[in-house]
């Protein structure tokens, strides 16, 4: 809490779709991450299953996060306060982290500081709690908690100062209801302008999700995404295994296997060096696209199996995570997003 108030401002986005024998919805589940070594690669065909957050997240105010730790305290005591309110703390953090993003250091996990705002408004028992992935950033938010400016202490109900602990994290949002906060890191060369800000920042695609039959015991999986203000992605058959590319998984089960193979229809990816932490050129989708991918379903028993389709969405810089299961009731196979 900051004079009462928490500081809680995400740099967030909106996913608004449509889809056959659903309901709309859309949300995001973490799961444990597979350690890469070079963030921009993916080992095989293996992905990484948690939220991960794109650099030019930390050019947004929104990505700061500080709150106040759970604790017991009794009525009439005040929470510490930043000096100059939290707008003066976010501008603190991003202006003494932002110099550490560069380009080529790839993805990076969600990274939390953890600390103390003393009796006397100095920050103590700094502690990263959730790596960022790279280590020189790590140390680098270590320092910046451990050296920021004096605090107002917390204040008991008779007026002593005391001790609280809060939390500092990065965030980057994605598929959520709000996005007034959400970056536009516009860094592309002449190609693709964007011809709507606005929309590019609040609404910039609707996805939908379809199953046809195909044969006894074959689907095809659309996947139709249609693109507004400007935006784009990178594509799912991008010759460059980059992170944040557009695709598709299921959870580990043997009753459907999804093929590899992504057929997007049209066919049209603009190349070219449009982001600001990619080395080399990539394949982006910048069109109304379908993509189908092989389902096979082992079997006539009912089942039900999630998936999660994952893209990052440019120039707004966004990890989408949009959630769905499959299910198979009476030999019927439908699809339908789920989650917030």
């Amino acid at each position: 809490m900051f004079g009462g108030a928490t500081l809680l401002v995400v740099a967030a986005g909106v996913s608004i779709g449509s889809l056959r024998d659903g309901h709309q919805g859309c949300g995001a589940q973490a799961k444990a991450a597979v350690p890469v070594s070079d963030l921009f690669q993916l080992p095989g065909a293996a992905f990484v299953q948690e939220p991960w957050l794109d650099p030019v997240a930390f050019f947004s105010d929104g990505a700061y996060v500080v709150e106040a730790l759970p604790s017991r305290t009794e009525a009439g005591s005040t929470d510490a306060a930043f000096v100059g309110g939290g707008d003066s703390l976010v501008s603190y953090l991003k202006g003494a982290l932002l110099p550490h993003i560069v380009p080529g250091m790839g993805w990076l996990k969600p990274p939390v500081v953890e600390f103390t705002v003393g009796a006397k408004g100095e920050a103590s028992n700094v502690e990263l709690v959730a790596t960022s992935g790279h280590a020189g950033l790590d140390a680098r938010m270590v320092q910046v908690v451990t050296d920021m400016p004096r605090w107002t202490p917390a204040k008991a109900a008779n007026g002593g100062a005391m001790e609280q602990a809060f939390v500092f994290r990065v965030v980057q949002g994605g598929c959520t209801s709000s996005s007034t906060n959400a970056p536009i890191q516009d860094t592309r060369t002449g190609q693709l302008p964007v011809t709507d800000t606005t929309l590019a920042k609040e609404h910039p695609y609707d996805l939908m999700f379809e199953v046809e039959r195909s044969g006894d015991n074959t689907f095809t999986l659309i996947t139709t995404v249609k693109l507004y203000g400007g935006s784009y992605y990178a594509s799912p058959n991008c010759t460059r295994n980059f992170k944040g590319k557009f695709h598709i998984e299921l959870e580990a089960q043997e009753r459907i296997v999804l093929g590899d193979r992504v057929k997007e229809i049209p066919l049209k990816m603009d190349r070219g060096y449009y982001h600001p932490l990619v080395h080399g050129p990539q394949d982006w989708v910048s069109v109304d696209t379908r993509n189908e991918q092989v389902l096979t379903v082992n079997g006539q028993k009912d089942l039900e199996v999630k998936g999660m389709c994952r893209f990052t969405i440019e120039p707004r810089c966004t990890l989408e995570e949009i959630p769905f299961v499959i299910r198979q009731r009476g030999g019927r196979l439908t699809i339908e997003r789920v989650g917030c």
